[in-house]
């Protein structure tokens, strides 16, 4: 099975394969020998709708700390990964995927070829833009050996006539003994590969580590810092004196929520200081013989990769500082000792 998603699922809507259905079908390809198909173009798109997927939710995120700061009379630190963390990001979760991914580079044969179908105006072109990147994708599919068993997964109309693959480029596909199926998001071709192997345990598959492990929902509130000036103030509780009740209980709800984070920062970089390289398997079992959920420790864990302290290898987790490790290393040392003696 070789599954090659579009730009818009494998980005805007899954979050490179990391929600809406993707994590489920990075385990179901791991379970049943499946690749990803990536070729050359959806490399380079993937990495670049990311850039801009979050140049917008920071835009969003500045507005609204911005409303924020007004209705409160606080300034907020808000430090946001820039364009070089995000483009890292996105490379190191591509490298994450490489044990799963079928690989296509850019040739000047591939471009020749998308060429020719989009001046020829054969499927998939498109009226707008003469669909030369789908004619690249679809190039690359042709190329795939004979016997393939192929699964698009796209939004873009030039692929479909109503919900199915279009019939041209399913026979075309036939004709080089090549069969695609065409699905226009993640959930159905899920629900297919669960169906086709009745007697995989999903409930096994999602205790087997993913190449990375990242929560859906990561967003953090940062500490007030300076007051703005005394007039911004008063114009500010003007404004929100319908409200100022309301907006104050907010803020003590999140910082009562955000309390029991803080020892978890320095108890998990000290984990992983005195664990010295642990894989993410590693970290996240030792955690959990901690209570510590894998979804909260997700959180610190990215939390402490952004502001770097640890560097995240792709498999598994180093300190940045060597000597920081030395200090906060023996401050774990009894407790994960017990821990380990307690698995055994």
């Amino acid at each position: 099975m070789i599954v090659v998603c579009d730009t818009n699922v494998f980005v805007r809507e899954t979050h490179l394969l990391r929600k809406k259905g993707g994590q489920t079908l990075v385990r179901l390809l791991r379970a049943t020998q499946g690749q990803l198909l990536i070729p050359g173009i959806l490399y380079r798109e993937y990495v670049e709708q990311t850039l801009e997927a979050a140049k917008e939710e920071r835009a969003t995120v500045d507005k609204a700390f911005s409303v924020l700061e007004t209705l409160i009379g606080l300034r907020y630190d808000r430090p946001l990964p820039g364009d070089e963390s995000v483009k890292q990001g996105a490379v190191e979760r591509l490298r994450a995927l490489e044990p799963l991914t079928l690989a296509d580079p850019l040739t000047q044969e591939i471009l020749a070829l998308a060429g020719t179908r989009s001046l020829e105006n054969r499927r998939p072109t498109s009226k707008t833009d003469h669909g030369f990147k789908d004619c690249l994708i679809w190039e690359s599919v042709l190329r795939l050996s004979a016997g393939s068993e192929v699964r698009v997964v796209s939004r873009d109309k030039a692929f479909f006539d109503g919900d199915e693959l279009a019939k041209e480029l399913t026979a075309e596909a036939q004709a080089r003994g090549i069969r695609v199926v065409g699905y226009r998001n993640i959930a159905d071709l899920v629900s297919e590969l669960q169906q086709a192997n009745p007697t995989l345990d999903l409930t096994a598959l999602e205790a087997v580590e993913l190449p990375e492990q990242v929560s859906e929902s990561a967003n953090e509130v940062a500490s007030p810092a300076a007051p703005l000036p005394e007039a911004a103030q008063a114009t500010a509780a003007q404004a929100a004196v319908p409200v100022a009740a309301d907006i104050e209980e907010v803020a003590h709800q999140l910082a009562e929520a955000q309390k029991r984070f803080d020892t978890l920062d320095l108890k998990i970089l000290a984990y992983i200081a005195y664990l010295g390289s642990p894989s993410k398997k590693e970290l996240l079992g030792t955690l959990a013989l901690n209570q510590i959920p894998a979804g909260v420790a997700g959180n610190v864990i990215e939390r402490l990769v952004i502001t770097g302290f640890v560097r995240d290898t792709g498999n598994h987790y180093l300190l940045t500082d060597g000597t920081m490790g030395e200090v906060i290393a023996p401050t774990v040392e009894e407790e994960i000792i017990a821990l380990l003696a307690k698995r055994a």
